[in-house]
């Protein structure tokens, strides 16, 4: 039988739990409900539980909003805890969040080969909520507990059984042997586990604290919750979690990473009609022209094991163009990334060739001018970019940090065409930004404010004032700010400055906006955030404009405006005021 999202199955007396609600099996309140029913109704011939999942993943969802609704995952951690009869969880694919909490309140658990446990609270500026600051700790240790805690990161299989996060790794028939193990624990503690160090403890929270201001309100509060969890009872200490998670859902650094999250989630997403084709294979890229943003695809396309062909004009541009990729692939083995060998191989996929390249059959292919038609050897569904590109073209623009890219799609090319553009660029490393008309969003977003910055530093505001108030706020002021400097220096408050920065980016977006360039604002944040150094915990500028108030932004921007167009009001903010909306209402 199933129930919202559970489906139940009993097997010679272990009562089988499976999450159904694939993908990710996000456990929401109505899960959770059935859940805990489920639970509670096992009846008096269940021996043990299963806790299994469809799908790829247990439970990969990871929530970027509050959730208060009961039962809370508190609650439901707390039943599979306390349940009479063993719980035993059978754990795959993407295990995060609230799904490693629930499968760490479970007596035992069985890890496929692909698992990726993660508890990644704190990348959202949060401490788990279901229990995890004292269980966890319990299981491996406050110490590895806390390292795991602090940084967010997946855990593979295999490491996660070494730590003892899991108690087995399991390829063929992974609910069958569940089964058995809890029949196995309901008959003994074949697990025992070791009582902790209340000393060991200790000592791993003083050593975490040392460095817990470096990451954030969200660290030193995961640390208050492990040492709570030492010295407090057991429900005292879960109180003292719950009341943490919710001061940290309310902290601004929460706010903005869980505003960089979701506006990732977007972004990210393809159209429906698109996500549906079967994109062309790529497995050799074409680029054509001197643009110096084809020597960094052609870098990241080598780096990624595509083979490259390059059409130059002239042997000048060979040259240059040449220079420019030894030039990244060296960059990349001083950092480390890259080996002699693989370093080598790359250079063996690069060809060379002064051979047009508009008429071949690569299905792949980047230029930086216009390219004619296609002939009959192109095959259909090929991709055809162009750096820039003009209104009606395949445009692409490389963000300054590389890995976000803007791709806006010519709605007269094929459908097959698009697809295969957005999956060569994923292949590629990059992830696809999809903007209207053309890719300038980075571009402009970028120069407004330097403009700003430049316009202050023009009127005799000290650029160390500048700088300071910028790197309060965790951005590095470009350097440098390319104007003469007036012999009167005007001194500015660093609210001012900064919001005279902010207010330049958020109306250059309000304009992008309302020019149909931006799909929505969350787009713009996260290009910003992830490909030109936004600071992810800030949200981004949209996300920031509406932290303050779009009718305080106005009042700003109108002041400013009589000193410089720059921050002359965009007609978008007029009408969203107007109809008692935010930025975020046009995210959908």
């Amino acid at each position: 039988m199933s129930a919202d999202g559970i489906k139940v199955e009993l097997r010679d007396g272990i009562r089988i739990l499976t999450l159904a609600n694939p993908p990710l099996n996000e456990l929401a309140p109505g899960l959770r409900d059935s859940l805990m029913q489920a639970i509670a109704d096992r009846g008096p011939d269940c021996r043990g539980i299963v806790l299994a999942a469809e799908g790829p993943n247990f439970a990969g969802h990871l929530p970027l909003s509050p959730d208060p609704a009961a039962p809370t995952l508190a609650e439901l951690c707390r039943t599979v805890a306390e349940c009479p009869v063993p719980v035993v969880a059978v754990l795959k694919g993407l295990v995060i969040g609230p799904g490693a909490e629930l499968a760490l309140a479970a007596r035992a658990r069985l890890g496929a080969p692909g698992l990726k446990l993660a508890f990644a609270e704190v990348t959202l500026g949060l401490c788990p909520a279901g229990g995890t600051t004292q269980r966890l700790p319990r299981l491996i240790g406050a110490g590895a507990a806390l390292r795991l805690l602090l940084s967010g990161r997946a855990v593979p299989a295999s490491e996660a059984l070494a730590l003892g996060l899991i108690d087995g790794i399991t390829e063929m028939a992974p609910i069958a042997a569940a089964a058995r193990l809890a029949g196995a624990l309901a008959v003994g503690d074949i697990l025992r586990r070791a009582e902790p160090d209340a000393a060991a403890w200790a000592r791993a929270v003083r050593e975490a604290r040392e460095g817990s201001a470096a990451r954030g309100v969200a660290g030193q509060r995961i640390v208050d919750c492990v040492e709570a969890a030492l010295v407090l009872p057991p429900e005292n200490a879960q109180e003292f979690e719950s009341v943490a998670r919710a001061d940290l859902e309310q902290t601004d650094d929460a706010k903005g990473l869980c505003a960089a999250a979701r506006a990732e989630r977007r972004a990210q997403a393809l159209p429906p009609v698109l996500a549906r084709l079967q994109a062309l294979s790529v497995d050799r890229i074409g680029l054509v022209g001197l643009a110096p943003d084809l020597a960094r695809i052609a870098v990241v396309a080598l780096s990624r094991e595509l083979s490259v062909t390059w059409s130059f004009p002239d042997a000048l541009g060979r040259e240059a163009g040449l220079a420019a990729v030894e030039a990244g692939i060296e960059e990349g083995r001083r950092d480390g990334n890259l080996s002699p060998d693989r370093a080598h191989a790359m250079r063996d996929r690069l060809l060379v060739t002064e051979m047009p390249l508009a008429r071949t059959a690569l299905p792949f292919l980047v230029s930086d001018h216009p390219l004619p038609e296609p002939g009959d050897d192109v095959q259909p569904g090929a991709a055809r970019l162009v750096i820039g590109g003009q209104e009606g073209e395949m445009g692409l623009a490389l963000s300054l940090a590389g890995r976000v890219c803007e791709v806006a799609l010519s709605p007269d090319s094929l459908p097959l065409a698009r697809a295969t553009a957005l999956a060569g660029l994923r292949r590629m490393g990059l992830v696809p930004l999809l903007v209207g008309h053309r890719p300038v969003i980075g571009a402009r977003m970028a120069d407004a404010g330097r403009t700003a910055l430049a316009w202050m530093v023009g009127r005799g505001v000290p650029q160390r004032m500048i700088a300071a108030a910028l790197e309060e706020f965790g951005v590095r002021l470009p350097d440098p700010v390319s104007i003469e400097v007036p012999k009167v220096l005007r001194a500015m408050s660093a609210g001012e400055i900064l919001n005279r920065w902010l207010s330049a980016l958020a109306n250059e977006g309000a304009r992008l906006l309302d020019e149909g360039i931006a799909r929505r604002p969350s787009d713009i944040d996260y290009l910003m955030v992830a490909g030109y150094s936004f600071p992810r915990r800030r949200g981004g500028p949209m996300h920031q404009a509406d932290r303050r108030g779009l009718m305080v932004l106005r009042h700003d921007l109108r002041a400013w405006g009589a000193e410089a167009a720059l921050w002359s009001p965009a007609r978008l903010i007029d009408r969203l005021i107007r109809d008692g909306a935010s930025l975020a209402s046009l995210d959908g």
